[in-house]
């Protein structure tokens, strides 16, 4: 019996990707980095990787009939991890090792005004007829079910309970038409953590209409060139798979202290609907009457609604 290094190392690497992928659903980090509906492929995910793991195992000993059967009736350009370690082999490992290794040992960050820099995003993109194809497209239809959902907790330092439909976020179609409907009646609108984009599409999609309704929201400071001292932006990031297809989605709110304001500080925002132009495109604009600074959410992103289509 032979100890084999190199089937011992991808058994190894198996390993802690299985690790790394049940801690991120342990914290609950994982919804920092996919939408919600997706944690149970993510899960599916880790255990497949757990099951490599197993069957891994039992390649990290070979017999002495093994060896010998691999010296003579195999392809010696065929690596079966017996093959003597080479340059070419240890970077291969080091492009895997990277991922699973900077996802350990260095702190999960949310998405801020830098990362929205980086991105380009600008007002202009928010105009009517682009948001609306924007998130239309991004709508899923998923199966209607009558469970309830599961009771999940709440996270350590809120002191306010989770809302379980963060982790679901759909509705039936009969009541997301309603709720379109109703936002255009409502004298004060509170746009709550599950139905963000859906309120955020309707505000965009109607401002004119909305013009002096009061609005209540929440969200992180950014700002682009050519603000002037007492406009800023409050937005989230949408995330309709993952992180890597995130895109911010906000406001431009004016009152006097915003110059004062850093970006990235998070805050909690009630004021009115009004019109105003940028670059050539009329957008909203968020008139403040009450700001209060928050401390970031746990769950800092927003998902598009799932709609379930009632037979």
């Amino acid at each position: 019996m032979k100890l084999n290094g190199q089937q011992l190392l991808r058994a190894t690497i198996l390993l802690f990707f299985t690790i790394f992928i049940f801690r991120l659903h342990v914290t609950g980090d994982i919804l920092k980095l996919i939408n919600p509906k997706y944690e149970t492929l993510s899960q599916m995910g880790a255990s497949l990787f757990l099951l490599l793991f197993l069957v891994q195992m039992h390649r990290v000993f070979t017999f002495g009939a093994k060896i010998e059967h691999h010296h003579h009736d195999h392809d010696h350009h065929h690596d079966h991890g017996d093959q003597p370690m080479n340059l070419k082999k240890v970077f291969s490992y080091l492009v895997i090792v990277f991922p699973v290794a900077t996802g350990m040992l260095l702190p999960l960050s949310s998405l801020d005004a830098s990362i929205a820099k980086n991105k380009g995003a600008t007002l202009s993109l928010t105009s009517q007829s682009q948001q609306e194809e924007t998130l239309q497209g991004q709508l899923a239809e998923t199966p209607t079910s009558n469970e309830a959902p599961p009771d999940l907790g709440q996270p350590a330092g809120d002191d306010n309970p989770i809302d379980p439909n963060v982790y679901q976020n759909k509705i039936p179609k009969t009541e997301y038409d309603q709720l379109r409907s109703d936002i255009l009646k409502q004298a004060h609108i509170e746009m709550d953590e599950t139905l963000f984009s859906t309120y955020y599409q309707e505000i965009m999609a109607h401002a004119e209409q909305l013009q002096g309704t009061k609005v209540t929201f929440s969200g992180f400071v950014y700002r682009e060139e050519g603000f002037s001292q007492q406009q800023l932006v409050i937005g989230r990031f949408l995330i309709t798979h993952c992180v890597a297809d995130a895109g911010l989605i906000g406001f431009l709110t004016e009152f006097d202290q915003a110059g004062n304001i850093e970006d990235n500080t998070w805050l909690n925002v009630t004021g009115t609907i009004q019109l105003t132009n940028y670059q050539g495109a009329p957008i909203p604009i968020i008139k403040a009457t009450e700001v209060e600074t928050i401390k970031e959410p746990d769950q800092p992103y927003v998902y598009p609604i799932n709609i379930e289509m009632v037979e």
